[in-house]
């Protein structure tokens, strides 16, 4: 998706630079034309009028027989350079609202765009997370949820092979999972881009403290199996955090925390370098 005038026509061009192809070779059309086409084209350019922020929609498809195969990044800042706009292409199919933004500076950001009526024709761009020269009133912001869908492996965790206890709300596996995140995180410079809020973090503290309540109710085996891979991972997490009696954690988040006195030790500790300070 992406902005600007006169689109239609300038799109033979910009597609035979990006994928090294012949005019003969492709086929531009709007999406609701199904007559006066060249359907012997093996690269195709569906385009559609959007409302609202973004003015137009494109499908680009290449067959076999294009040579040259862009990825949608690249092929999304060819675009954005010459269009000299941004444009918006998908980031991650879980999250349908958040779109990678290719810029005509060659960089890439990722951005917010809601699409509120049934047709998806109304496309908004709500926020940002690097300001966009063409929304100069764009609100500029992190996305946690990004954070959250970040792909991490969990090693420890998977070779421990536990069972689940019955009707419980959060499995014994997802909290150890979301234990050896956090401290892969705290290992890796926190991934994707060196950013976590408080509140993540605070919430990552809440489900340690479910776990090892969680962990006394596995069999005596898969009890100590879980109970060695907590001590590494404790250990892990001590190593890379510094006792601040819980300061830095409190001082950050947008609500009461509580009395900290009762509360376990992990919760008196910070990370050496606080995430959630990073721009």
């Amino acid at each position: 998706m992406t902005i600007g005038n006169g689109l239609p026509e300038r799109l033979p061009a910009i597609l035979a630079e990006a994928f090294g192809a012949q005019l003969a070779e492709i086929d531009v059309s709007e999406a609701s034309e199904l007559e006066d086409r060249n359907w012997d084209a093996t690269l195709t350019c569906e385009y559609e009028h959007l409302t609202g922020d973004l003015n137009w929609s494109l499908s680009v498809y290449a067959g076999d027989e294009v040579t040259h195969q862009p990825s949608d990044e690249q092929l999304a800042l060819h675009f954005a350079r010459c269009l000299s706009a941004p444009v918006f292409f998908e980031w991650d199919g879980a999250l349908p609202w958040i779109r990678k933004v290719a810029l005509p500076s060659g960089t890439t950001t990722l951005a917010r765009v809601l699409q509120s009526d049934c047709s998806g024709s109304d496309a908004s761009v709500e926020s940002a997370e690097a300001p966009i020269a063409a929304f100069p009133h764009l609100s500029v912001q992190r996305f946690p949820e990004v954070v959250r869908a970040f792909n991490i492996q969990t090693p420890l965790t998977d070779s421990a092979r536990l069972t689940e206890p019955d009707e419980k709300p959060v499995s014994i596996r997802a909290l150890l999972g979301n234990w050896e995140r956090l401290c892969v995180r705290l290992r890796s410079g926190w991934p994707p881009d060196g950013w976590y809020s408080a509140d993540l973090y605070q919430e990552d503290l809440e489900f340690r403290d479910q776990l090892d309540s969680a962990v006394s109710e596995l069999s005596e085996t898969e009890r100590k199996a879980a109970e060695a891979a907590v001590r590494e991972l404790d250990a892990v997490y001590r190593d890379l955090t510094v006792d601040d009696q819980g300061l830095a954690l409190t001082t950050a988040v947008k609500h009461e925390v509580g009395d900290l006195n009762g509360r376990a030790w992990y919760w008196h500790r910070r990370p050496t370098e606080l995430p959630w300070a990073r721009v």
